[in-house]
């Protein structure tokens, strides 16, 4: 796999997007019974970040809930959790690199 590097803007928005999943799935099911654009917009961005889920491993599924469902910090990982600093931004990193990838944005 050729990494790019993304811009930092675009990171900013694909990090955003990853932590506000949860949230877009409880949103997606007061919007759903509508039927409009906004619930299809809502999932596919959920579909996508669904598939990224879907192809990390056990451990990396694990350190994805720490940092994008339960916003915690490296320092939290490493004192915490015992994982390190390098671990903790390569997951996210490689997270917000495979959201680019599903979404076109590469």
């Amino acid at each position: 796999m050729i990494k790019k590097k993304l811009p930092k803007e675009v990171k900013k928005y694909y990090e955003r997007e990853l932590r506000q999943y949860w949230s877009n799935k409880n949103k997606l099911k007061y919007i759903e019974k509508m039927n409009t654009k906004t619930a299809l917009f809502l999932t596919e961005r959920i579909h996508c970040i669904e598939t990224v889920i879907s192809r990390l491993d056990d451990f990396e599924k694990e350190v994805f809930n720490l940092i994008f469902r339960d916003n915690m910090s490296w320092l939290y990982c490493k004192n915490i959790k015992n994982i390190s600093k390098t671990t903790y931004y390569n997951i996210l990193n490689k997270c917000i690199y495979m959201l680019a990838e599903e979404t076109g944005e590469i």
